[in-house]
């Protein structure tokens, strides 16, 4: 008999309630938002075993925990969760799922060494002790490429600012669209920006430099955590080192709390995990049960190179369609 029980959007809010730990990306309100956003997209919520809820984004066949995001997993009612049963019993119950668990999820686990065989391919970098330590000696921390790219960005007098208007917010979102056709990649529709910037569970600060937004960087909080979640420059002032200044004074508004700074997931062995790792935070794998993204498959699409030419506009229309073949 499954140790899974079925739950209605009342029932999983209801536990959500309940939860010892979870994200913003767990969020009734997020995925209420993600369901009518997105009509290819639907949720299912699990209560297992009376310990955890588990919800899943169901795309076509695919069942991931969760879309749009680094992280998922269960959400633990309890302090303690078999982690060989929970494993054995996701898999007897679930085909073609994907669930990638957020590190601190991992303690509720009392048997680490089964969740630490999955394999991952991604890592993430959290900056700790904030609480003890000192501006500083976190600087110095910092790898000595990193505190050159900060101290340029100052010395050009860029200004660090928060985001104040509708204008501001698409002015970022330009910025974040126009990077990532670059690289080629779908991105999110505006729709999103201006949900996660309205959550008041984020915070977008813009560098501003002779009166331009020329960088912006969108932050998540949660549960004890500052994610480093989307970040955007224009490349005709990428010398100036923008979102080096950004990152750096946002975490040093989190100095002296008890607060975790999660700079977000890389794919390992990546240009991304030297970058993330001269911030001098611990490194923790983000551990995924169920199936793979071919990655390598997906870098040689055709269909990537015909994305990159495609005018901004016809983009920001059709991208709601597409951003799904990224989950």
């Amino acid at each position: 008999m499954s140790k899974f029980k079925r739950l209605s959007n009342k029932e999983y809010r209801d536990l959500f309630k309940r939860v010892l730990f979870s994200t913003f990306f767990h969020s009734p309100e997020w995925q209420d938002f993600l369901e009518k956003e997105f009509n290819w997209l639907k949720f299912e919520h699990y209560l297992y075993n009376n310990d955890a809820i588990l919800s899943f984004g169901k795309v076509g066949k695919k069942m991931i925990s969760l879309p749009f995001c680094e992280y998922g997993g269960p959400l633990p009612l309890k302090k303690e969760i078999n982690a060989e049963n929970f494993k054995k019993d996701v898999l007897d119950k679930f085909d073609n799922f994907k669930i990638k668990f957020h590190p601190k999820m991992l303690n509720y686990f009392n048997e680490q060494r089964t969740m630490n065989s999955e394999q991952s391919d991604t890592s993430t970098y959290w900056v700790e002790d904030l609480k003890n330590k000192s501006e500083q000696k976190l600087l110095n921390s910092f790898r000595k490429t990193l505190r050159h790219s900060i101290k340029k960005a100052q010395n050009h007098k860029i200004e660090i600012k928060k985001c104040g208007n509708k204008k501001e917010i698409k002015k970022f979102y330009n910025l974040y669209l126009t990077n990532l056709k670059k690289k080629k990649t779908v991105s999110y529709p505006y729709s999103v920006i201006k949900f996660l910037y309205n959550s008041g569970s984020s915070e977008l600060l813009l560098a501003v430099y002779k009166k331009q937004v020329i960088a912006g960087s969108l932050f998540l909080n949660y549960e004890g955590f500052v994610h480093y979640f989307l970040s955007a420059s224009d490349y005709k002032y990428r010398n100036l080192e923008a979102n080096y200044l950004i990152l750096w004074e946002k975490i040093k508004d989190v100095c002296g709390t008890n607060k975790i700074f999660d700079l977000g997931a890389y794919p390992k062995n990546s240009s991304l995990e030297i970058f993330k790792r001269g911030w001098g935070g611990k490194e923790y794998s983000i551990l995924q049960i169920g199936i793979k993204k071919d990655e390598e498959k997906l870098r040689s699409s055709k269909l990537r190179n015909i994305w990159g030419l495609l005018p901004s506009f016809v983009i920001k229309k059709i991208s709601r369609y597409f951003i799904k073949y990224r989950i």
